[in-house]
């Protein structure tokens, strides 16, 4: 398969870059050209400005045609609206990588019909309120208005140590050094996505021609303090429980419950990876190096407030 991949060299996307290449297929990154990354394989870069039409137009014009186009960059309906004017008759599927922050008013075990894009009132001004309201609007503004086969790809925190909000590696920092986490006397319980399960997932979602939004998670789910002693444990590290300053809350702690349902995907095939398993492989990493910086989740985290 011909395959696009807009914003190929993040976090996510350089791994789902790495697993179309071992499934043979022909790969073009759509990017800014900012940010190097070297893949084992041939890859064909279309440089373009992803949030200017007009850039993206231009640069496509000559393009005949994707099987499928991956889109890891679509934040508010002004990112998809004219997209999807550009790509119509240059692609068959369009695969989205969105977020469970569409459940974001919804508690318990999270299945893919509580959220209903097909039916969701389309508001392009609340798309740029928050982060949530934006993948809300976005997934709806897609399946409702594209031409072409249209997925979404649901996913909790991404964790890994080349994670671009850099909380992953934060979290373990404080670990190494000790530092307490404040932790309530009662916390909701979660899971979370390793970033190689995360691009292996959209990988499959793409090349087995799925269609419709599809959670994607590990099983186990943890409530903070559970997940912090995971963490500590891969380490090799008692973690630091106190009653301090809220301020030394993990930014991974939920009130309530919000556990991502991934019964769809199992039941057609794939499965994810025990928590336990990559938290040992990613810890390793972060120990090997530490330094990693942040990328394209700046520019994310600059459009809401």
């Amino acid at each position: 398969m011909r395959i696009l991949v807009m914003g190929g060299t993040g976090f996510i996307g350089r791994v789902l870059v790495k697993y179309l290449l071992e499934g043979g297929h022909e790969v073009i990154i759509g990017s800014s050209g900012k940010t190097d990354v070297k893949f084992e394989g041939k890859i064909n870069y279309i440089q373009f400005d992803r949030f200017s039409p007009l850039s993206v137009r231009e640069k496509l014009t000559g393009v005949d045609h994707f099987d499928i186009v991956y889109d890891q960059l679509a934040f508010r309906v002004r990112d998809v609206k004219d997209i999807i004017g550009i790509l119509d008759g240059k692609t068959e599927r369009y695969i989205l990588t969105s977020s469970a922050a569409v459940y974001s008013d919804i508690y318990g075990i999270l299945e893919e019909e509580m959220f209903d894009p097909y039916n969701f009132n389309i508001d392009e001004k609340q798309s740029e309120r928050s982060y949530a309201d934006g993948k809300r609007n976005v997934e709806a503004y897609l399946y409702q208005n594209a031409e072409f086969i249209v997925a979404s790809a649901r996913f909790p925190s991404i964790l890994g140590n080349g994670d671009s909000t850099l909380r992953f590696q934060d979290h373990l920092r404080r670990i190494q050094e000790g530092k307490q986490f404040w932790v309530p006397q009662k916390s909701g319980k979660r899971n979370y996505t390793w970033v190689d399960d995360a691009g292996r997932f959209l990988a499959w979602i793409g090349t087995s021609k799925k269609k419709g939004p599809y959670n994607g998670a590990s099983d186990q789910s943890f409530d903070i303090s559970s997940f912090l002693g995971l963490m500590g444990s891969s380490m090799g590290k008692k973690v630091s429980f106190g009653s301090g300053s809220v301020s030394d809350k993990s930014r991974y702690y939920r009130d309530e419950d919000f556990i991502l349902s991934t019964r769809k995907a199992y039941s057609e095939g794939f499965t994810f990876t025990d928590t336990e398993k990559w938290m040992d492989i990613e810890v390793e990493k972060y120990i090997n190096n530490p330094e990693l910086k942040a990328n394209s989740q700046g520019y994310a985290d600059s459009l809401f407030p």
